[in-house]
């Protein structure tokens, strides 16, 4: 008898504490969601959870939208000028052509430090995919660079002196031959080239799962209309700037024909972008970037830029000071543009709403995995 009440006690002690004692001793846990919530505050739910990582874009990659777009844009605008123009054209092929290098060159800078390492871009050229618009993309960039870099520098050889003098200790034949293949590469290889180049980014954007870029088929329209547009703006501000005293009927009035048309492309394809997106478009028409989208991309880009073609104006001076303000709201508008686009998918990024609504099927109920069951979906019990 005695040994059994030893080891009935021995048996106790080994045994943990009873559950009152174990709640008096140890603390409850505390709730992470409660910090910084009122006391009837409802706790978030698993839907207010972020469904994707916002991207890591930043102003780089919107510049580079932007750079690039006006650089094939202009390239585009200078190549049609020498092919169809001849020599009546010859400013317009001399200034697009120019206008396009100068805003490619930091193109590859700003690529490298996003990136973060310049052995990436390197290690992008070593495989092509196809089905990647990234890989795409560096290709395409490379390519392009290296046909605008030939065209850039036989058009420097066509129209300056330095350039002349130079072919002038060369064999004719040679110079012709070398002159003519620069010319068909330039067009046969340039022309598509930048075309891509202005195009490409809104599939890189679209076949991403951010809300405001995902399945997007009108992206590809505004891109490419504002690249176009961007370029005939920088051709003709380069103009004014350079012939301040020029006949406002010159050779460039086709220019500010092409880049009235881009501009009505443009509002129609936003106009339906923004009907396409619907409520997905709030972080650039009601979010952080609304007015860099609203008075940047459509009051500046479109509006101001159309208007002041449209003001009749008999004095020069003052013509030309509203081409002037025109070019350059059509230029900033079309900077706008990328910029809300690209940096708005931050905020899209970030809203599980937008992200669960953008994920579902189209004409699929609201929450069709509880509302098959005849439940209300947990947001909407909290």
């Amino acid at each position: 008898m005695p040994e059994k009440r030893v080891r009935d006690r021995v048996n106790a002690a080994d045994r943990p504490a009873q559950t009152g004692d174990l709640t008096r001793q140890t603390p409850a846990p505390s709730d992470p969601t409660r910090k910084g919530r009122r006391r009837d505050e409802p706790r978030p739910s698993y839907y207010d959870v972020p469904m994707l990582k916002p991207p890591v874009w930043r102003w780089e990659i919107a510049s580079y939208f932007f750079l690039g777009g006006l650089s094939a844009g202009a390239y585009v605008l200078a190549r049609m000028a020498a092919r169809f123009g001849s020599k009546k054209y010859q400013e317009v092929t001399d200034i697009g052509t120019a206008i396009a290098a100068t805003a490619l060159v930091p193109c590859v800078p700003l690529l490298i430090h996003d990136l973060g390492d310049p052995k990436r871009f390197h290690y992008m050229l070593r495989v092509f995919k196809p089905k990647s618009p990234m890989s795409v993309g560096a290709w395409v960039l490379t390519g392009y660079s290296a046909t605008l870099t030939l065209a850039a520098l036989n058009q420097w050889r066509k129209s300056s002196r330095k350039g002349q003098e130079i072919s002038a200790f060369l064999p004719s034949g040679l110079v012709n031959v070398a002159s003519s293949a620069t010319d068909a590469a330039a067009d046969g290889i340039g022309v598509p080239m930048a075309l891509l180049l202005a195009g490409y980014t809104s599939v890189l954007l679209s076949t991403t799962a951010n809300p405001l870029w995902t399945r997007k088929i009108w992206l590809g329209a505004i891109f490419s209309s504002s690249a176009i547009a961007s370029g005939a703006e920088a051709i003709n501000l380069a103009r004014e700037i350079r012939a301040p005293h020029a006949d406002p009927s010159s050779s460039a009035d086709p220019v500010r024909t092409i880049a009235a048309v881009a501009r009505v492309t443009e509002a129609v394809a936003i106009t339906g972008y923004l009907k396409e997106t619907g409520e997905l478009a709030e972080p650039i028409t009601k979010g952080k970037y609304s007015p860099l989208f609203k008075y940047g991309a459509i009051g500046a880009g479109l509006v101001l830029a159309t208007a002041c073609d449209l003001i009749p104006v008999k004095n020069p001076k003052t013509k030309r000071a509203l081409r002037i303000a025109g070019a350059v709201a059509g230029l900033a508008g079309g900077f706008a543009l990328r910029w809300a686009i690209t940096l708005g998918g931050h905020p899209s990024g970030s809203d599980p709403a937008a992200a669960r609504k953008a994920s579902r099927p189209e004409g699929s109920p609201e929450d069709e995995s509880v509302l098959s069951l005849g439940i209300e979906p947990t947001d909407k019990i909290l």
